[in-house]
């Protein structure tokens, strides 16, 4: 079945602003065609965190409007800070205003970054994010912040009520779980709302992939110093593999759900991951989430070199199932359904459209932290009952107070996890962990 949308979404992707969802309600989900933002107002925006991601955005966010200037960044390496404002810098030559004096290092940077703007980029490691997002919208800030949007319970409730203060304050906050702006997804996502597939039975994630680089200790570094710059090898920083690689599969099963896991079991563990460069976390993942109609959803994810990998997902209903592939098929392997328009423009740069758009008030007011906070709920859940091995419920992990970010973050702080006297990290244990 082709969709007779694709001409029209075509001519809009190259002439208008205009929404493009398909059939969706903007109060639900926006999405945009992403013809970029026309209103003239001035919007200072600021980032911190300056590695490939929320150098990234930043990107994204310059090209959605000729009004946006970044006037301010912060992050704890003058390396990153200088390779991200000399990239940005010469793409973008008249939007970019850093002088010295609003380049911003340390720990405490996020405060005069947020200081000196309009609108903020929060792209440092998740464990940092409920600590920036609380300060940012309590200084009045219109946020885009990156997946996951925290790392355990107590960062989770703070998040929550953050958000609904910024929704109190019209603060226009956008979350980096970007499938919900692919215009394909959510013309799949709005297809099986209307019961294409039949009856939802089952539903699988894949996020298969090699392990993350390794920056090797140098002379003089911290504890600190060193876990930041390896911060996917830390479940304080990183929040494991569920939550910092396969939470956009997993939001996506929620969002077709329409609807969040009540219980978790799983199990996990180290294979290749061996000796103090490779942190804490676990090489290998499954989870088996079960939602409070009874279905399930399983999922595994893996970090090993030289294996086949896969980031996915299935879903399978009565009538046939729906993949990555932004397609239908029924239970012989016939297509029933496929997307084919590849004119779309990116779902990062929607992302950024709509929330430039959303500012200057050329789109409707905008706040994704609900959903950013529940399917992140959802991946603390599924590790808390990995680490554990125990079936966790989701009241008991949305009312935990077990904090495994410490406080405050300071330089010279007693470090969650440091290493012991072989050099090795302290590894979870299931039936062992107390949570």
């Amino acid at each position: 079945m082709k969709s007779s949308k694709p001409t029209t979404r075509r001519r809009f992707v190259k002439t208008s602003a205009k929404t493009a969802a398909a059939g969706l309600v903007f109060a639900q989900l926006p999405v945009f065609s992403s013809a970029h933002v026309l209103g003239q107002e001035r919007i200072k925006l600021g980032l911190i965190g300056c590695g490939g991601r929320g150098t990234g955005a930043i990107f994204q966010a310059l090209t959605a409007s000729k009004s946006v200037q970044l006037v301010a960044m912060g992050d704890v390496f003058q390396h990153e800070m200088d390779s991200s404002l000399q990239r940005v810098s010469k793409d973008f030559p008249d939007q970019v205003d850093v002088p010295k004096e609003r380049q911003f290092l340390g720990l405490e940077a996020y405060k005069d970054v947020i200081g000196e703007c309009d609108a903020v980029i929060l792209a440092t490691p998740p464990g940092f994010r409920p600590e920036h997002f609380e300060y940012a919208v309590a200084s009045n800030k219109h946020v885009f912040m990156e997946k996951p949007l925290a790392v355990d319970s107590p960062g989770y409730r703070k998040v929550l009520e953050t958000g609904r203060q910024a929704t109190q304050k019209k603060l226009n906050v956008v979350v980096g779980l970007q499938f919900r702006y692919e215009i394909a997804m959510n013309e799949m996502v709005n297809k099986i709302h209307n019961g294409e597939l039949g009856e939802i039975l089952s539903t699988d994630v894949y996020y298969n992939v090699g392990k993350a680089t390794v920056h090797p200790r140098k002379p003089g570094q911290t504890e600190l110093e060193y876990q930041i710059s390896n911060w996917h090898y830390f479940n304080w920083l990183w929040g494991g593999q569920l939550a910092g690689q396969a939470i956009h599969q997993i939001d996506v099963i929620n969002w077709v759900k329409q609807d969040y896991p009540v219980k978790a079991s799983g199990m996990g563990g180290r294979a290749m991951l061996k000796g103090p460069n490779h942190g804490e976390i676990f090489d290998h993942h499954y989870v088996e989430f079960e939602y409070a109609d009874g279905t399930k959803l399983h999922v595994q994810c893996r970090q090993m070199d030289n294996c086949d990998n896969r980031m996915g997902f299935n879903i399978q209903g009565t009538v046939g199932r729906a993949d990555e592939r932004f397609q239908f098929l029924d239970n012989k392997g016939n297509v029933l359904w496929r997307y084919r328009d590849r004119e779309d423009p990116s779902s990062s740069q929607i992302e950024q459209d709509v929330f430039i758009g959303a500012i200057q008030g050329t789109y409707p007011y905008v706040n994704n932290t609900d959903y950013g906070a529940e399917s992140t709920m959802t991946t603390i859940m599924g590790r808390m009952a990995i680490e554990s091995g125990k079936v966790i419920a989701i009241d008991k992990a949305k009312t935990s107070n077990l904090s495994i970010v410490p406080s405050p973050i300071i330089w010279d702080m007693k470090m969650p996890n440091a290493p012991l006297e072989d050099g090795n990290y302290s590894i979870p244990g299931p039936g062992k962990e107390v949570l």
